[in-house]
């Protein structure tokens, strides 16, 4: 059984099992993926990830992911940036937006970070949806951010202050 770490209205974040991966993998539609180019990674930044479960853990419904930025030479110029991923029967159903309250109050209440950020493809208009019912303020364009299918794609910028009001 997975260990769940925040509940909400009809979801959870829950720790991933060691089969988990593999059972997402199989399910994903990597409708929004990115293409990997075979370049090795300049840097390589901890990568926190949690299960996205219904309320009882049982059911996998896809995951989370955030991992830290940095503005500037302190602990204060530090931001989450975090990506989510929906299995394709979980989509429309307003969970996106519960995930995303559930992430925000998680890291918040166990972190000292006071900026959590993530961008979504300019055609995502449910994601771009659920982060602004999520309390994420859109900060605008950021060019050229992924490369899919070939072809450079833009996302658009959301972030979340902790001292931003939550809906």
């Amino acid at each position: 059984m997975r260990k769940i770490v925040a509940k909400g209205d009809g979801v959870a974040l829950a720790e991933l099992t060691d089969t988990d991966h593999e059972w997402l993998t199989e399910h994903n539609d990597n409708a929004f993926d990115v293409d990997r180019d075979g370049r090795d990674m300049p840097f390589q930044a901890p990568n926190h990830r949690l299960a996205v479960t219904t309320e009882d853990g049982g059911e996998l419904l896809g995951q989370v992911n955030w991992h830290p930025v940095n503005y500037g030479p302190s602990y204060g110029c530090v931001a989450w940036n975090f990506g989510r991923q929906l299995l394709p029967h979980s989509r429309g159903k307003g969970i996106g937006t519960e995930v995303l309250r559930l992430l925000v109050r998680h890291l918040f209440d166990t972190t000292d970070v006071d900026r959590i950020e993530g961008g979504t493809d300019t055609t995502n208009v449910r994601a771009q949806r659920s982060m602004e019912k999520a309390g994420f303020t859109r900060e605008g364009i950021i060019r050229g951010a992924q490369v899919r299918d070939g072809k450079r794609q833009d996302l658009i910028s959301y972030s979340i202050l902790r001292t931003d009001p939550r809906p």
